[in-house]
């Protein structure tokens, strides 16, 4: 069986089958790289490649749990990215899909790892924002713009900061804080708050919250 992914602009990607049988049979297989490059580009998959959705639920639901956690991020992505016609049509594998991955938050691997599937299961639930920048906590850091002088801002989110307040403003906020703590993930949790906190700018003495800029920024 080979898919076809019809992309715009008339472009079609093909995928083999034997790129799919080598990743069936071996989730840890380099060819999920060519998945990955063929559905995803520059953090924004294909709409097309939702078609994958009802193998990527079959495929990974075969896998042992600890083997699901990448693949899960991958159809996080697609799920997404898909047409709401197509998260209608393959509303059922969607929500397969993020029934695996809320199984796995709890056991995760790593602190990574439980970021990744947290924003999977935000991407089956259709979070535009947080299904596609909740991994800036893995990265430890993210950059703003201050809405009043437009300075730009690094801003650590792992370390303590007297230009940031704490906050969990929001029911999602509040709702991920939780999860992390009920997984025991305090690092994570900690971060969450620096996240979705306040922040001060250092030249113009602005006040205004990070999660909200930062979702202004990334969707303008």
């Amino acid at each position: 069986m080979r898919w076809v992914l019809k992309y715009a602009k008339l472009r079609r990607v093909e995928i083999s089958p034997d790129v799919l049988r080598a990743v069936e049979t071996d989730p840890a297989s380099p060819a999920w790289k060519v998945i990955w490059e063929q559905s995803c580009h520059q953090g924004t998959c294909d709409a097309a490649s939702a078609v994958l959705l009802p193998w990527l639920a079959t495929t990974i639901a075969a896998f042992a749990e600890e083997q699901r956690e990448m693949p899960l991020s991958l159809a996080g992505f697609i799920a997404l990215d898909a047409t709401d016609a197509d998260r209608l049509t393959y509303g059922g594998e969607i929500e397969a899909l993020r029934g695996l991955a809320v199984d796995r938050l709890p056991a995760a691997s790593d602190d990574p790892a439980f970021v990744y599937l947290l924003q999977a299961i935000l991407g089956f639930e259709g979070d535009e924002i947080w299904g596609k920048e909740l991994d800036h906590l893995n990265d430890g850091e993210v950059d703003v713009h201050c809405p009043e002088c437009g300075e730009e801002i690094l801003v650590d989110l792992v370390t303590d900061s007297s230009e940031i307040t704490p906050e969990l403003p929001s029911e999602l906020a509040e709702r991920l804080h939780a999860e992390a703590m009920s997984a025991g993930r305090g690092e994570v949790a900690a971060s969450l708050t620096r996240l979705f906190g306040r922040l001060v700018c250092a030249d113009c003495d602005t006040s205004f919250e990070l999660a909200e800029n930062l979702a202004g920024v990334s969707y303008a």
